[in-house]
This record gives C-alpha cells, sequence and structure tokens, in this order.
C-alpha cells in the first residue's frame, strides 16, 4: 500500500462555502414582490480524509452530496474556506469533456495544458503528446477543433489524457466508457498498471463494478458531509439503505 506515515493527501476539518440566491415574500407596500437574499450554502462541511501513496478510494454519495466539490478542493480548483488541504505530489484532476475540453481549441492544445498543468516541462510535454495521440487513435485528427469531434472521438482523448500523464494522485470525476471493446480493454489495462505502478486515486463513479475493481475502501458523502470510510461493500450498501 504504499508509505502509511506520509499521507499524498491529507484533508482537514475543510468546508466550502458558496453564496446562493434565496427568494422571500416581501413585505409592506411591496408586498406581492419577492426579495432577493443572498445565503452561503455549504457545499462541503468538515471534511477529513487522508490518502496514502498507492491507494485508490471511491466517493460515492448523491447528486449534489458534495463529492465533485471535494474534488475540486483537492485538485486545487477551490481553496477550502475553512481548515486545510495538503498535498504532497503531482495532481492530475477529470472533471469531464465539458470542464477540461475548450470547444474551440484543438486537440492538440488539449493534450499539451493538460501535461503541463501538472508541471511537466516542455520537451516531456511533447513526448507525452504523441503517446497520448496514439492511445486515443487520433493521428488524423491532432489540428481538429475539439467541437468537430465525435462523441466517441471525445471520449477516447479523455481517456488518452486521463491515463497516459504521469502524476501522484489522479481525481477522476466519473471514467468514461466507451463501446469500443478493445480499447475498453486497453483502458482497464492501463488502469491497473496505475495501480501497480502505486499511483493513488480518488474515483466519483456511479458505476457498481468499476468501483469494486478499482477501490477496495470508499467514502459515502451525504449533504457536503464525509458519512461513511469504510470498504466498498459496506459503504454501498449504507448507499443503498440511505
Amino acid at each position: 500500500m504504499g508509505d502509511r506515515q506520509t499521507p499524498v493527501i491529507n484533508v482537514e476539518n475543510a468546508s466550502k462555502y458558496f453564496n446562493i440566491n434565496v427568494q422571500e415574500p416581501s413585505k409592506g407596500k411591496m408586498d406581492g414582490f419577492e426579495s432577493v437574499r443572498k445565503i452561503k450554502r455549504p457545499a462541503v462541511k468538515q471534511a477529513s480524509l487522508a490518502l496514502y501513496s498507492g491507494e485508490w478510494v471511491g466517493l460515492l454519495g448523491e447528486n449534489g452530496s458534495g463529492k465533485s466539490t471535494l474534488l475540486k478542493m483537492v485538485g486545487g480548483y477551490y481553496g477550502p474556506d475553512e481548515g486545510t488541504i495538503e498535498v504532497g505530489g503531482a495532481v492530475l484532476p477529470f472533471f469531464g469533456p465539458d470542464e477540461e475540453l475548450h470547444p474551440e481549441g484543438q486537440v492538440q492544445d488539449a493534450i499539451m495544458v493538460k501535461a503541463l498543468q501538472v508541471g511537466l516541462p516542455r520537451s516531456e510535454a511533447l513526448k507525452i503528446y504523441e503517446k497520448i495521440i496514439s492511445f486515443s487513435r487520433l493521428h488524423e485528427f491532432r489540428s481538429q477543433k475539439i467541437k468537430q469531434l465525435s462523441t466517441g472521438m471525445k471520449t477516447r482523448l479523455m481517456l488518452g489524457l486521463m491515463l497516459n500523464i504521469n502524476a501522484d494522485v489522479y481525481l477522476f470525476d466519473e471514467i468514461p466508457a466507451t463501446t469500443d471493446i478493445k480499447f475498453q480493454q486497453k483502458v482497464e489495462q492501463r488502469l491497473n498498471r496505475l495501480k501497480e505502478m502505486n499511483k493513488s486515486a480518488l474515483v466519483v463513479s456511479h458505476n457498481i463494478d468499476e468501483l469494486r475493481e478499482l477501490c477496495p475502501n470508499s467514502i459515502l458523502m451525504h449533504n457536503g458531509e464525509i458519512v461513511a470510510y469504510d470498504n466498498t461493500d459496506t459503504v454501498l450498501r449504507m448507499y443503498a439503505e440511505s
């Protein structure tokens, strides 16, 4: 499982708030109209977790339970409003094609931006670029704009990015599936290889078989709080009963 003394991710009592508008009935002369008041809503509340080298941990919970927000906090997209998040290595987050792939950008741009995000020197990023193009089978489309790609091509590009850029910790907000059986087998082999290389990951997924395969342990979130952290089968049972 790697070094249990020093976590690669250490989250302590981390909270994140977002302002939301709440409509309220007006009183007095403006009776019948509604006023709008801003309130702070906690998206993640007092979350604590430690992820060690070689660990793959699932994140379960209903939509809006705080899973993606917690991932974005760990990935540096959001800073915590309370608490601390310590990162002990290169973190590579993925949040789906709508967030990762700019429609007007070219395939080659998407690859270079993601490679540079983890601090790779440009010379190394160029090597990774060719590897991802080959893995994703997009040799003839490297200069195409993202919006011109088919759904299948975008999925292959996302998977190529996710599985071929070297990092210490991977943050997966749903691992996209493909109907191409041979390509899916290649994806599964690559995921297993990352585990063999002692990489760490937090995985948000609604695919029960995938969670069982990849993550021995999982976290259950509800209303922004971590309510359970146990072996994946136990957490899946708790989720089904909640």
